[in-house]
């Protein structure tokens, strides 16, 4: 089974949007995926912000971005990210560093975060094995 790494620091809606479409490609195509999400991103797993819209500055009509969102059942993150993992061998792993730096714990964060991991361990055992590695 081919493997697939990621490493996600950008927390706005766009860039998540953008790895879970990912992912969702990846395990369709009988991946094994493992992410690290870290610095901004951390922010986003919070069980209240995750389906937020936080649009970056090239989205700058929010009412038109989010309707065509909405119409490509791309809203609701949290949801994905669920069902994302439901559909094959997908870890969540969120970076122990950037965790505290946010001054988070992980109980405020969604449920499917399989567990906090150091960057050491993420660089060491999944990305070493991966076949693809990816950032955003």
């Amino acid at each position: 089974m081919k493997s697939l790494a990621v490493i996600v620091s950008q927390g706005s809606t766009n860039n998540l949007i953008q790895v879970l479409t990912l992912l969702m490609a990846a395990v369709h195509s009988e991946m094994q995926v493992r992410v690290l999400f870290r610095d901004e991103a951390v922010f986003r797993l919070k069980t209240e912000a995750i389906d937020t819209i936080d649009l970056s500055h090239a989205y700058s009509d929010v009412a038109e971005t989010k309707q065509r969102l909405k119409k490509l059942d791309l809203l609701e993150l949290h949801r994905l990210c669920r069902d994302i993992k439901a559909s094959g061998d997908v870890r969540y792993y969120v970076c122990s560093s950037s965790l505290a730096i946010c001054g988070l714990k992980r109980e405020d964060l969604i449920q499917e975060i399989d567990e906090v991991r150091g960057l050491p361990a993420f660089l060491l055992e999944d990305i070493a094995s991966a076949d693809k590695v990816l950032t955003f």
